[in-house]
């Protein structure tokens, strides 16, 4: 049988659908995360226990990834981090705290555009609290996102507190400050036996002592930096000749002066936590983190969590956060390692996982309306949502700055004002250094 032209050409262009239809099935078909094979490093503090958990999860998604995890010990984190970024060798994902992104976007990739109908700011505000955008994101772009979203808050001694006539945890400054007068005892030398809260401390007692006056100028109202971001304002005053930030700075620092009603605590007490599990303190400021390790050191201390003192007059909350997030290298394998991020942080079944194995609170905003009346992570859940960060060029020196200012003052080598002051110029010097 012979075949016109027309003919061939229609039995061609058939033969060539059918083709097309077949390679759209085999391969077009395939989702894309699992259309290759991909190794990704990733690095980080957390035990490999919890990111094999993570790897497994990610891998119902997309088969081919292979997951290859180092921890590293907190310690040494940052210098081999820096280290294999300058000899080309580090991972394609690592991991950050909420503080830290300034120092790590010169070698950190955003989220790519490829991807920007997967995940975008948009989406970032829709998932997560408002603190997340503050602290991983830089000129509008997206760079990490969130493990979990820990917060600050107040552990309380229950026996001591029933002992006292105190019946519930102080909701304001002013409640805590009156709390302490009742909860404080001392001998007739006028030295602390029985501290009402550990406050007004350094470093040297008190590790989260920076974060507690950090919060406190935020609840007050402080701006802690110029609108470009280059300069430090937390010790410049406003409209009207007020200090807010100094006013914070003050009303930290009373409580560990030996001249003041609300004396409570000095760094001689030693380590606040040693001291809070020892039933010698009232009242001390932590993180969720801090719980697993109160209940070690002390299994039986009647204690609870309480939100954080708000100012009395406050209409809206402020909360101070720390947490992890991961982030993308910019050398590394961009366009494979987002997706990974991108799923670990928001699939309901890869937090779950995360937050079981480290105990942290959650992050993600559906998380968090489904926990705020747990028991456990309820404080938390509901004060994710009311933190709020500043913009800290490097968090490290930054701290440093302010432990050494509240050291001036505690050893009368400088008053308040000047030693904010000092604080404040060396600050600026780190931001416009960075």
């Amino acid at each position: 049988m012979k075949f016109t032209k027309k003919q061939f050409i229609i039995i061609g262009g058939g033969v060539l659908l059918l083709i097309l239809i077949y390679v759209a099935i085999t391969f077009g078909a395939r989702p894309a995360s699992q259309s290759a094979k991909v190794t990704l490093t990733v690095w980080g503090t957390d035990p490999n226990s919890v990111f094999q958990d993570l790897a497994g999860t990610y891998k119902t998604a997309d088969p081919g990834a292979t997951i290859n995890y180092t921890q590293i010990d907190p310690a040494n984190y940052q210098s081999k981090l820096l280290n294999a970024f300058a000899a080309g060798t580090g991972p394609d994902i690592f991991e950050i705290t909420n503080r830290e992104l300034p120092q790590w976007e010169s070698v950190s990739a955003p989220i790519p555009a490829t991807l920007a109908n997967t995940f975008n700011l948009t989406t970032l505000e829709a998932d997560f609290p408002t603190v997340v955008e503050q602290d991983f994101t830089s000129g509008g772009q997206v760079y990490g996102l969130p493990l979990d979203l820990d917060t600050l808050v107040l552990f309380y001694n229950k026996d001591i507190f029933d002992s006292a006539g105190i019946v519930y945890p102080p909701k304001t400054w002013d409640d805590f400050q009156a709390d302490v007068a009742k909860l404080r005892m001392l001998n007739a030398q006028g030295q602390i036996t029985q501290s009402g809260a550990a406050i007004g401390g350094s470093e040297a007692s008190m590790p989260n002592a920076n974060d507690l006056v950090f919060l406190l100028m935020l609840q007050n109202g402080t701006k802690m930096t110029s609108s470009d971001g280059t300069t430090a304002t937390f010790n410049s005053g406003v409209t009207g000749g007020s200090n807010p930030g100094l006013s914070a700075f003050n009303f930290y620092l009373q409580f560990s002066s030996s001249n003041s009603s609300n004396y409570t605590w000095n760094d001689g007490l030693g380590d606040a936590t040693q001291n809070f599990v020892a039933g010698k303190t009232a009242m001390m400021f932590g993180y969720a983190s801090d719980i697993a390790k109160i209940k070690q050191t002390a299994p039986f201390l009647n204690f609870a969590v309480a939100p954080m003192p708000q100012p009395a007059n406050a209409t809206i909350a402020v909360n101070y956060p720390s947490y992890k997030g991961l982030v993308v290298a910019k050398q590394g394998q961009v366009a494979s390692a987002w997706p990974f991020v991108i799923f670990v942080t928001t699939n309901t079944g890869a937090e779950a996982s995360y937050i079981k194995d480290t105990g942290e609170p959650p992050a993600t905003r559906a998380y968090i309306a489904a926990n705020l009346n747990d028991p456990n992570y309820g404080v938390f859940a509901s004060q994710a949502l009311t933190a709020r960060s500043w913009p800290e060029a490097n968090d490290a020196q930054i701290d440093s700055i302010m432990n050494n200012a509240i050291v001036s003052v505690l050893n009368g080598s400088s008053d308040s004002a000047r030693a904010l002051g000092i604080a404040q110029d060396a600050v600026t010097t780190v931001m416009q250094n960075q």
